[in-house]
């Protein structure tokens, strides 16, 4: 071993992984701490914690890494892509809706309309039956007033007649039929 080779390294991560690949994991809750230890001079036996600096596995330069990082560039790019076609579709198909929301409504509307009018026309012969029924009854009334003001007469004619046949006669116009 030569003096001024390193015997062993030991690296410890921060607990925050998620935003390193998996198999960049650790437990550890502690900042980055870095532990030299067995150089062959025990003067250079020491332990030393660097000022706290962020690991970022982008920026190391693993051969690895550079074609990891343009796949992971890629699927960013594809959900990216996804998700503004499905965004475009929500809103063409929104915009569907909306259209035939409104169609629907104009054809309610028409209809309400036509209703209106058919009702009114409803309402309007009603009216004019109810009218024609009136008139009907009152002349109903009227005729058999003067159906009975005849019979009236009639009745008296043949008690005041002095031809005797005109006192047989009978009221009922049927009976001479039979």
């Amino acid at each position: 071993m030569q003096p001024n080779e390193i015997a062993e390294l030991h690296l410890l991560f921060p607990s925050n992984s998620a935003q390193y690949p998996p198999n960049f994991g650790s437990t550890s809750n502690y900042p980055p701490a870095y532990q030299f230890s067995r150089f062959p001079n025990p003067l250079y036996n020491l332990h030393a914690t660097p000022q706290l600096q962020e690991f970022n596995p982008q920026t190391t330069c693993f051969s690895s890494n550079s074609t990891s990082d343009e796949a992971d560039e890629q699927q960013l790019s594809i959900i990216n892509e996804r998700k503004q076609r499905r965004m475009i579709s929500n809103r063409e198909s929104a915009r569907r809706s909306r259209m035939r929301k409104q169609k629907h409504l104009d054809e309610l509307w028409t209809q309400v309309v036509w209703l209106r009018n058919e009702n009114h026309q409803l309402i309007d012969k009603l009216n004019h039956v109810s009218e024609r029924h009136d008139q009907v009854l009152q002349e109903n009334t009227q005729l058999k007033e003067e159906a009975s003001e005849l019979r009236q007469m009639l009745t008296d004619m043949q008690l005041n007649s002095p031809y005797p046949s005109l006192r047989e006669l009978d009221d009922d116009p049927s009976s001479e039929l039979a």
